[in-house]
């Protein structure tokens, strides 16, 4: 068996131990990379040039890794998610940056020595129609995201302010005081809100505003 190097990003320490000793065992070259953020782990993945990358795409305190993702596979290192995430549209994201597969976190080690060796030997985890299903069930999510937030982009800056001061628990008295506004001033900004959004109330539009993940979107 070629000793193909595989290196290791998971902040869960006993479970990438415990792959890097199965996978050792297995004849494989194996590091473990973290715990550290995105920014941390790239240039010392980079170096160590592995033939493939089993990713965990969520690295807890440390953030999403999918950052991690193009830099690696654009230098032709191939880069497998792993991860127990049952959401597709992450992997999606994965698949679309240059991931070449996944494999979920529940298999069993001999169908992840599988997948390593087949991706070490420049073979794919997916088939084209498997990974043009996924990239278009990301494409329709998107579709659906802006329709969603569309209302949210006719939005004027003072509108939006009051809307994410209304969602911050600010009552109408307390945003004018911090505008140094009128009352009324801030009432016809939250009056044209409602409008836009399509809702009866400040009630309804911050719940809807959360709803669509508008809330602390950058502009």
């Amino acid at each position: 068996m070629t000793a193909y190097r595989i290196a290791i990003v998971e902040d869960h320490q006993l479970l990438a131990e415990s792959l890097r000793i199965a996978l050792t065992a297995r004849g494989l070259q194996v590091t473990v990379f973290g715990p550290g953020s995105p920014a941390e782990l790239r240039t010392p993945l980079v170096q160590a040039a592995p033939h493939v990358v089993l990713l965990d795409l969520d690295l807890g305190a440390a953030g999403s890794s999918l950052g991690l993702v193009r830099p690696l596979t654009e230098r032709g290192i191939a880069v497998v998610v792993v991860s127990g995430s049952t959401d597709r549209l992450s992997y999606a994201r994965a698949v679309e940056e240059g991931a070449v597969g996944y494999v979920i976190k529940t298999s069993d080690v001999e169908q992840l020595l599988v997948a390593v060796q087949t991706v070490a030997a420049g073979g794919s985890l997916m088939t084209s129609t498997e990974r043009a299903r996924l990239l278009a069930e990301l494409e329709q999510a998107r579709a659906r995201d802006a329709r969603r937030h569309a209302p949210y982009e006719r939005l004027t800056d003072r509108e939006r302010d009051a809307l994410q001061a209304l969602a911050d628990g600010q009552a109408v008295r307390e945003i004018a005081t911090g505008w140094s506004v009128s009352e009324a001033t801030v009432r016809t900004h939250v009056q044209r809100v409602l409008h836009k959004l399509g809702v009866p109330s400040q009630l309804a539009a911050v719940a809807q505003a959360h709803r669509h993940g508008w809330l602390r979107r950058p502009r």
